[in-house]
């Protein structure tokens, strides 16, 4: 289901958002990696449990008493989809995103470090707290220190193909932390909705590919909506991690600023805001994901938070979850949000690859008082 209150805007100018637009601007092939996500899924399912056997995840005897995942930014988002996915969990979840483990981590916690790059100094910083507390994390990466790191103290590994941006490679890096949970026996099934979210990440991947004429193509016709206009995102329940998953493409893909809230909460904050908002800020367009399998509550409070922001915004749009496992439907939209993404970074004339200034703040970080602010916006 899609329902839009109009911005405005048509598709003019859509011919800028075909192959050859697409082949001069995306140098590093981004598209073509987003394209691979049912391919990542299911490769990085298989990885995960040749790696996992014979492995002990817990200390003998024991049920893990709760579950950390400590990543940050592309290399977190697998951890909110799973524990989005897997709302019967028998033990807190929490996806850490920081240098700190929580207090509670003991030895009888099941850590999972999932960094891409291997290098993420949060990331590793968790791993070393977890150890100092006598856990054993699995390590999930495609090199990098961590992988030194689990080789050398025997830690459980599972090592990920390289060559993606962290963002774009999110099929490899979720299916392991479901893998994960579930050979430590904390879940069941996972691997049926693996292999349904594949599947429609295939279909999808087609239907929002360059190739696909703008009229039929979704994410094309999001992406001339957003175009110009501050995007805001809303989910609620399942598709809060989709909505926060948008954000953070629009944020890296596109040199978007993007916002997102989650439901129900922002209807008890958020909300007023739009009330008094200023002619100065009737830029935002706002994009609503919900899920066809929601609460009637829920639902209901689309509805309603639509027919309210729709006074004030540019644009008002409500997408639907498809799918029936809960993986396919909170992939269904967060694989809408990453196309969208990188149609907006085509519309603005920019290489949706380099993230200079995250490039900038590791460089002073690690004390490189030479690096140098990057120029905006950027231009390819």
């Amino acid at each position: 289901m899609s329902t839009e209150t109009p911005a405005g805007a048509g598709f003019a100018g859509a011919a800028d958002l075909g192959p050859a637009r697409v082949a001069r601007l995306d140098a590093t092939g981004q598209f073509a990696a987003a394209a691979t996500l049912g391919d990542q899924l299911e490769e990085a399912w298989r990885l995960s449990f040749a790696a996992l056997e014979g492995v002990a995840l817990s200390p003998a005897g024991y049920r893990p008493n709760g579950v950390a995942v400590c990543g940050m930014g592309g290399s977190a988002i697998g951890g909110d989809v799973v524990k989005a996915c897997l709302t019967e969990l028998p033990v807190p979840c929490e996806v850490v995103r920081g240098y700190d483990l929580p207090a509670w981590v003991s030895p009888r916690t099941l850590v999972i470090a999932v960094s891409y790059s291997g290098d993420t100094e949060e990331t590793l910083s968790c791993v070393s707290a977890a150890l100092a507390r006598e856990c054993r994390p699995v390590c999930v990466t495609s090199g990098g220190t961590l992988e030194a790191l689990a080789r050398e103290r025997g830690l459980p590994l599972i090592a990920v193909p390289a060559g993606h941006q962290p963002r774009a490679a999110m099929g490899l890096l979720a299916a392991p932390v479901g893998a994960v949970v579930e050979a430590a026996g904390l879940a069941t099934g996972f691997a049926a909705q693996v292999d349904e979210a594949a599947g429609l990440a295939r279909e999808l991947a087609a239907q929002l590919a360059p190739e696909a004429a703008t009229e039929r193509n979704p994410a094309k016709r999001l992406a001339l909506r957003l175009h110009g206009r501050l995007p805001v995102i809303y989910g609620g329940g399942l598709t809060g991690v989709a909505a926060r998953r948008f954000k953070s493409q629009l944020n890296e893909n596109a040199d978007a600023v993007a916002f997102w809230a989650e439901l129900p909460e922002l209807n008890h904050n958020e909300l007023v805001g739009w009330s008094g908002i200023d002619e100065a800020a009737r830029g935002l367009y706002v994009v609503i994901f919900v899920d066809h399998a929601a609460s009637d509550p829920i639902k209901r409070r689309v509805e309603l938070t639509r027919e309210l922001v729709a006074r004030h915004a540019a644009g008002v749009e409500v997408l639907e979850t498809r799918g029936e496992a809960a993986l396919t439907r909170v992939l269904s939209l967060t694989y809408l949000g990453d196309y969208a993404s990188l149609y907006l970074a085509m519309l603005r004339g920019i290489d949706p690859a380099p993230v200079e200034a995250i490039d900038w703040l590791k460089r002073r970080m690690a004390g490189d008082e030479s690096a140098s602010l990057p120029d905006a916006p950027r231009r390819a």
